[in-house]
């Protein structure tokens, strides 16, 4: 991502100890999710498309007729606007700080009735809140004229202000954001941001430059975070194409996270984004962050995403992310790579102590040759603690490697990965090596074709031509890693490329009943790194395992 916004023994690096805080941190960060239903005192006002705006607004008998009427009137703290469900009402809602609620009576705007309302924002902005805490936008379709129409945002919720704290306590939940010109969802401000956001269940598809992102509008290189304590559940990103004449910035994501200090993306899905995208400035990618600290991606799924050059990937960990963790997560059928961690001379943090771990990668880096499944670059600045484990990357023939690191800059661990691949593509390249990237219990597999593994200039032919040259896979006697069939269970027949599977369905790449990988990888445990408490598919894993790869196996069949 162009982007601008060492040995085994029992001492942890700092990723360790941060692996070992991040149930109780993930954890605490749900536990301040906000009631979703109620409020406290305020008016019950309702919108149809038959009532008549002289009206008192306050029952369905007496309904205002326009979204201009609600912008003239001053809400209150527990106010609850409430549209005809099934209706479409022409126009762009309009929150300002004088329709802020409190933390304990929010001011509410959705739809009531069956269906959602849908709001048809022509070319402005769908709902804009500016400068109004506690808000909650829910159940409704927010409409524009068209990506190559409309100039604005579906719904912008801006901290305009230049001083004081951030603004706290934004819902956005059941919105369907689609044919704007800019992003589906953009939540800003211009120092401080927002804190305590929940964005769940939202579709975002069809907008011009990207479907979401939380972002600051900080100086890039600043040492503050606009954001904290964001968390996005369950929301699906696709289609959104990217802007062929924005050279900026990145164009064509589905959701962005950028300068956040604590959050999550949750169960999230990207698809087919980023096909139009400028990449003189970066591609999109489906689900990422850049410049957050302690922000994790999980159980999200990223697939058939688009790039005309650069990008195109699935998830990343981009420039100026610490403790950030990328778990459980499933990419295939990307462009560009599956399992991307960079960082750039801009950013605003040296990245430290992330970790990717129990993620696949099958089928990416299908746009040239540039790009791997997983791939780990530093430009300018250092990785330090990267901790790279128990991931399956699956390359299919055509790309030029499965695994990619340029190891100039970056000290990282790469430990029980499997790293497959197939024709005359190789499971792991490492360029310009040095003494900061360290293997151990991966297993390398090229579908049978002879051992090649290219470690700086040199090829090597076997495991153990690789061991005695580079020290390498070294850690147990005899040495560690193989180079053997996994034994993997295959994908189902007839399952299309860039089609949507399901964490919950996924059961390739799993392995097979006498499959060495089951207990092939080093004892992560007895080697003084924290065990994961599950694999990919939720199935818990002892204290003490040896499993490479992301998932536990046989396959359970009722």
């Amino acid at each position: 991502m162009t982007s601008r916004h060492g040995n085994l023994g029992a001492t942890p690096h700092a990723g360790m100890r941060w692996a070992q805080r991040w149930a109780c941190l993930l954890a605490g960060v749900l536990g301040l999710l906000p009631a979703t239903a109620g409020t406290t005192g305020g008016r019950e006002y309702f919108v149809r498309s038959d009532g008549h705006d002289d009206a008192a607004g306050t029952s369905p008998a007496a309904a205002w007729h326009s979204i201009d009427r609600v912008n003239n009137a001053q809400l209150s703290p527990g106010d609850q606007v409430w549209f005809e469900g099934g209706q479409s009402f022409p126009g762009n809602l309009h929150l300002t700080a004088s329709d802020a609620g409190s933390p304990e009576a929010p001011v509410v705007i959705g739809s009531r009735g069956p269906g959602r309302a849908e709001l048809l924002a022509g070319n402005g902005n769908g709902i804009t809140v500016e400068n109004a805490a506690n808000v909650r936008l829910e159940n409704l379709v927010v409409h524009g004229a068209g990506r190559t129409h409309n100039t604005g945002y579906g719904v912008l919720c801006d901290n305009l202000r230049t001083n004081g704290p951030r603004l706290t306590n934004l819902v956005i939940q059941g919105l369907e954001v689609a044919g704007f010109g800019v992003q589906g969802i953009l939540i800003s401000g211009m120092r401080a941001g927002w804190e305590q956001v929940r964005v769940r269940d939202c579709a975002l598809h069809d907008n011009l430059r990207g479907g979401m992102e939380v972002a600051g509008r900080l100086p890039y290189d600043t040492a503050e975070y606009a954001h904290a304590d964001v968390v996005v559940e369950r929301c699906r990103a696709y289609d959104n194409t990217g802007d062929p004449n924005y050279a900026r910035n990145h164009s064509g994501s589905g959701i962005v996270l950028y300068q956040v200090d604590g959050g999550v993306m949750r169960r999230c899905t990207a698809w087919n984004n980023g096909a139009l995208g400028d990449n003189r400035a970066g591609g999109g990618v489906g689900l990422w962050v850049c410049a957050a600290r302690r922000v994790a991606i999980e159980e999200c799924e990223s697939f058939g995403n688009r790039t005309r050059g650069l990008d195109g990937g699935g998830f990343d960990l981009d420039g100026g992310c610490e403790e950030c963790l990328l778990q459980y997560n499933y990419s295939h059928d990307n462009d560009g790579p599956g399992l991307m961690v960079y960082t750039y001379p801009y950013a605003s943090h040296h990245d430290r102590a992330n970790i990717v771990r129990f993620n696949v990668s099958a089928n990416d880096a299908r746009r040239g040759r540039r790009y791997a499944g997983l791939w780990v670059q530093a430009d300018g600045r250092t990785m330090s603690g990267l901790e790279i484990y128990n991931n399956t990357v699956v390359m299919a023939a055509g790309g030029a490697q499965a695994a990619f690191v340029r190891a100039t800059g970056v000290e990282a661990r790469l430990r029980n990965n499997l790293f497959l691949a197939a024709g005359e593509t190789v499971p792991l390249r490492v360029q310009d090596p040095t003494p900061g990237v360290r293997c151990e219990g991966n297993f390398y597999w090229r579908g049978g074709a002879a051992f090649d593994l290219p470690w700086g200039d040199a090829h090597y032919k076997s495991l153990a031509e690789f061991r005695a040259a580079t020290g390498q896979e070294s850690a147990l006697p005899g040495g560690s890693g193989a180079a053997q069939d996994p034994l993997l269970t295959p994908l189902p027949p007839g399952l299309a490329p860039a089609q949507e599977v399901g964490l919950e369905k996924l059961t390739a790449y799993t392995p097979l009943p006498d499959s060495p990988v089951l207990a092939g990888g080093l004892d992560l445990a007895a080697a003084g790194f924290p065990a994961a408490p599950r694999d990919l598919r939720g199935r818990a894993l002892p204290a003490h395992n040896r499993l490479a790869g992301a998932m536990l196996g046989p396959v359970v069949k009722n």
